[in-house]
């Protein structure tokens, strides 16, 4: 099972690279009888395929940048204290059923209160008194592909690069990629999830 599954890859990934390095001759060619509403149908899931495989590169911890274009995107400011790990699940629960990913929403909402606790957590170990925020940001990279990101402010920076990995166990083993990025004196903590239809490319 395991060796055919691993030959359909093979020989997807050689129909990929096939049709990558077509000329725009052979593809006149090949698409000369197809209508003009088959033809952008093509176009949108030859779109989404390069998106997606876009997505799966790695960039050195940072969370994938694209954004895949006709999906929403979401985010939420939130004071960094132990009442936003509710609010943050909220936002995720009410965002995600507002664009139809319920499907996804029991781990997204898990994942949501690993980043925000493992956050506020770290800030309240600080001994900071003073309010400090974090943004909660929510998109899709690729179809059928969601990005939960955290990021840090001007105010808890260096609390948030002094407090060492926070990435938990639980987040990693729910998440098909995780990080923890640090540039220019900011982090980013984030998760990417793939909903159920996806489980058989993973």
């Amino acid at each position: 099972m395991a060796d055919s599954r691993s030959s359909a890859a093979q020989e997807l990934l050689e129909q990929i690279r096939c049709l990558a390095g077509s000329e725009t001759r052979a593809l006149d060619a090949a698409t000369a009888g197809l209508g003009d509403a088959e033809k952008l149908i093509l176009s949108t899931q030859l779109a989404r395929v390069a998106t997606y495989i876009a997505a799966c590169v790695e960039y050195s911890g940072a969370p994938p940048p694209h954004v895949l274009p006709g999906n929403s995107s979401g985010s939420l400011a939130l004071s960094a204290h132990g009442p936003a790990v509710l609010v943050a699940a909220h936002f995720v629960r009410n965002t995600l059923h507002r664009w139809g990913w319920a499907d996804v929403l029991v781990d997204a909402e898990c994942a949501t209160r690993e980043l925000t606790t493992a956050f506020v957590t770290a800030i309240a170990k600080a001994g900071v008194t003073t309010p400090t925020r974090m943004t909660l940001r929510l998109r899709a990279p690729a179809d059928r592909r969601l990005v939960i990101e955290l990021r840090d402010s001007a105010e808890n920076a260096r609390i948030i690069e002094d407090a060492g990995d926070l990435l938990t166990e639980q987040l990693e083993r729910i998440s098909v990629r995780s990080g923890q990025f640090r540039a220019n004196g900011r982090t980013v903590l984030w998760c990417e999830l793939a909903r159920p239809e996806l489980s058989r490319w993973i």
